[in-house]
């Protein structure tokens, strides 16, 4: 029948009542199953390592370590690297296949049960950070599960320090690779500043301070040599009227010896020459006015004055004849001879000066040219300096990019080196065994209170519940107030129920089965007592103990 929304405490009792058999052929049945579990499950020791986290002997801040991770997440690489088939199947090998029990097992099945009883419990502070860790091995056996412990607990330190090691050692070699290959680089850059200044040399930014010094002195050379020029030049005119003036004293002496010679020959070429001489003269000096001395108009005007001049003293020679003068006397010079010899003297002088000022005159143009051609090209090389600051700048810019990149990790590398010495001293972060594997004296594993507890409990939900359930499966109506639940018809009486032969038989039937149930219930407890009695005894002594020290 359906439950009624409105019945009372009295009418669950009374189901449950009714119903009792349920109850107590559920609790007999799960304390049965829990009493076998309790007893076919072989026990388990668990035997715990306790390991405590050193922090380093040198503070973080005298010298930083290049470990990246922290002790949890370190502890978590260093589980599931021993856990690997090869680490694992290694401690399975040393602690020895038969002692773990594992004779038969495929390699698989062996891992699986190694990792199965592996467990690693990591402390934490209320600040979060992690001091110690716990690590358990649990086994059948005791003296197993100590020593499993006991080698994971070496592993675990060993791998500590291999880890941070390996860490220290990599980010030195990776940081040593990036250094040299930064290093290559910068010396290419260098090499191409150094190239790049060899090809623009003295259109540098910084040389511009010493072109404009070079040009000013170049300036000034050209000032100084024009201004020597100048001098030379009015030199030069100073000393061809001097020649001029000795010229026409020279003139009007041999003229003379010319004039009074005898002879009508000399007396016509006298008269003849004498103009012409005195022409090429004034043609020599107007020439000489315009160029220099060696163009070609001076040479053939000085050659020209020369040939007159050569005849006159041909003639002067016969007049010095014609007076009776010997080749071999002795000739006095009168003193007007000797003014013009003087004066002859003294013009092959001052035209030796006169040509060796214009030498001077030529090679000071030539320096002045060849100063003006430096000006020009100092002056173009100052018009390019913006475009070369402008290179130098790109190419200081990256130079000086790769020696900061440079510097950092050549200290970052330094840095290494320290943390890396710092780990191979045993100076930093380690691990230190608090507590030793120890050899447990009970069994982990099953909890056996916690398991008839379990049972109890859901015995008592199964009786209950199954008892609920068969009622409400029950189509039976039981009393007026059932009756009236499902239909509004008034109750004229209530007939009590008729014990005929049919439910006579109905009720040996289930007084039978309840009978026979509960005698093969309790003959299973029987049978399962006489063969695991004293191990039943041990369950119950531990439980009992267990209650005991709880209490």
């Amino acid at each position: 029948m359906t439950l009624r929304p409105d019945m009372e405490p009295g009418e669950y009792l009374e189901i449950l009542r009714r119903k009792k058999w349920v109850t107590v052929f559920s609790f007999l049945i799960v304390l049965f199953g829990a009493l076998v579990y309790c007893v076919l499950i072989p026990d388990q020791y668990q035997s715990r390592s306790k390991i405590l986290i050193i922090p380093p002997a040198v503070s973080e801040g005298m010298v930083r370590s290049n470990m990246n991770l922290n002790a949890r997440d370190r502890l978590r690489a260093i589980e599931q690297d021993i856990l690997g088939s090869s680490r694992l199947y290694g401690v399975i090998r040393e602690t020895g296949i038969s002692k773990l029990g594992f004779d038969g097992l495929s390699r698989e099945d062996m891992l699986t049960r190694m990792r199965n009883g592996i467990e690693l419990y990591i402390d934490r502070n209320t600040d979060h950070t992690v001091n110690t860790f716990v690590l358990s091995f649990l086994h059948e056996d005791p003296k197993v599960a100590q020593d499993v412990a006991s080698r994971l607990s070496s592993l675990f330190i060993g791998e500590n320090i291999k880890l941070r090691e390996a860490v220290t050692q990599e980010t030195s070699e990776f940081l040593g690779t990036q250094m040299e290959e930064t290093r290559v680089r910068l010396e290419r850059h260098e090499e191409k500043i150094k190239r790049y200044k060899i090809q623009y040399g003295g259109e540098l930014p910084q040389q511009e301070q010493a072109n404009l010094n070079r040009l000013q002195r170049l300036q000034d050379q050209i000032k100084s040599n024009s201004d020597a020029i100048a001098k030379l030049q009015d030199r030069k005119v100073f000393m061809e009227s001097q020649i001029s003036a000795l010229e026409m004293n020279i003139q009007k002496g041999g003229d003379q010896d010319l004039l009074d010679g005898e002879g009508s020959g000399a007396q016509s070429n006298a008269k003849r020459l004498l103009p012409e001489l005195a022409s090429r003269r004034k043609k020599l000096e107007e020439v000489s006015r315009k160029f220099t001395p060696l163009h070609p108009a001076v040479v053939q005007a000085r050659w020209d004055l020369e040939q007159i001049e050569a005849e006159i003293a041909t003639m002067r020679e016969e007049v010095r004849k014609g007076k009776g003068y010997s080749p071999g006397e002795a000739v006095v010079p009168q003193p007007g001879q000797q003014q013009v010899a003087h004066a002859r003297r003294e013009v092959q002088r001052l035209r030796g000066q006169i040509a060796q000022g214009d030498l001077d005159i030529t090679a000071l143009k030539r320096q002045n040219e060849t100063a003006s051609a430096s000006i020009d090209e100092i002056q173009r090389k100052v018009e390019r300096l913006p475009q070369r600051e402008q290179e130098m700048v790109s190419l200081l810019r990256g130079y000086d990019n790769l020696k900061k990149s440079y510097d950092e990790l050549l200290e970052k590398k330094l840095k290494a080196n320290i943390s890396m010495n710092l780990e191979e001293n045993q100076k930093g972060e380690r691990f230190q065994v608090l507590e030793p594997a120890n050899l447990p004296s009970a069994p982990s594993k099953p909890d056996r209170l916690k398991v008839v507890g379990l049972a109890l409990l859901g015995s008592l939900v199964i009786g209950a519940g199954g008892s609920f359930a068969l009622e409400i499966l029950d189509p039976t109506l039981r009393g007026s107030k059932e009756f009236r639940n499902f239909f509004e018809v008034p109750i004229l009486a209530c007939l009590p129920i008729i014990q005929d032969d049919k439910y006579k038989r109905g009720v040996a039937v289930r007084s039978a089965a309840i009978t026979g149930g509960l005698i093969s219930i309790l003959a299973a407890y029987v049978v399962f007592l006489s063969f695991y009695g004293g191990k039943i005894r041990f369950i119950v002594q531990h439980i009992a103990l267990s209650i005991g020290g709880k209490n």
